[in-house]
């Protein structure tokens, strides 16, 4: 076996899309905390640190879900799914990632990150994916904690306390992470239901799934638009962000009376991921000193 063949295993396993997801999360808050005057070091470390920690996050993930994904026909291809690591490799990778990680976080960040990052990673390993996710349909709300810490990780890498609008991005990335995994709840929902997965979608039906979705976009929508409001981003940020949430707000509207409702789920969630994406990089580039 070749090491790129082993490398690209063990990226596999660290799962790469949302690893970036969540940088890019973090990155936001950093620089928006920043406000234009970046400190290399700082910035290096603490981005390496959150690395990974969520990196660790997501190998524990995948060990526990290993016996769901063999059954799932857009996972039973993956590194453990198909027992191509042995798993004591993926324990210690795991275990590795994640006290580096967090000795990072504590030697050149602050308490607070360290603590966050703490809770974050407990909630997603712990309390969604070992106890609630295959138990509870209220599980995606808790784990959307855990994937609203990295913003706030990286805001309070430089505003080493919870402030205001520390709380305003927290609430951001709650209302998005529950929309973006309610979407993919209805598109997905074969799977869920062939593993007897008690999500949101197939306790209580796509109807309220959907009008789950929609309230959680338009609280997204409120809190976005305060930064404007509060004065924290300028007309630049306001005008982007104004525009493309009506547009997902109106698609999401819109699946509710339209026959092909996985579509539009579908295209619902590949909008919310435009969306966090041009948010994390319009808050760190129109702020207001």
């Amino acid at each position: 076996m070749n090491l790129i063949n082993i490398i690209k295993k063990y990226i596999n396993i660290i799962k790469p899309g949302i690893l970036l997801g969540n940088l890019i999360s973090f990155l936001g808050g950093i620089f928006f905390a920043f406000h234009g005057h970046i400190f290399f070091t700082k910035l290096y470390l603490s981005s390496i640190g959150t690395i990974l920690v969520i990196a660790s996050g997501c190998i524990f993930n995948n060990i526990i879900d290993r016996d769901i994904d063999k059954t799932v026909q857009r996972t039973k291809n993956r590194v453990l799914a198909k027992k191509l690591i042995k798993l004591k490799y993926v324990y210690f990778f795991a275990f590795f990632c994640g006290i580096i990680g967090f000795l990072i976080l504590f030697l050149y960040t602050n308490f607070l990150v360290f603590f966050n990052g703490m809770c974050g990673f407990l909630i997603y390993v712990i309390v969604y994916t070992l106890c609630m996710k295959r138990f509870v349909p209220y599980a995606t709300l808790i784990g959307s904690i855990s994937g609203a810490m990295p913003i706030l990780m990286g805001y309070c890498t430089i505003n080493s306390q919870i402030d205001l609008i520390c709380i305003i991005l927290f609430l951001i990335l709650i209302f998005w992470q529950i929309a973006h995994f309610y979407s993919i709840s209805i598109f997905r929902i074969k799977d869920y239901q062939k593993n007897n997965i008690p999500i949101f979608s197939v306790i209580r039906g796509i109807f309220l799934t959907q009008i789950l979705i929609i309230i959680n976009i338009f609280l997204f929508i409120i809190f976005t638009i305060s930064l404007y409001f509060l004065e924290y981003t300028g007309i630049i940020y306001f005008s982007i962000i104004i525009f493309f949430n009506v547009i997902w707000l109106f698609i999401t509207i819109l699946s509710i009376f339209h026959t092909k409702i996985f579509l539009f789920s579908r295209i619902s969630f590949i909008f919310s991921i435009i969306i966090i994406f041009l948010f994390n990089i319009m808050i760190g580039i129109d702020y207001i000193h």
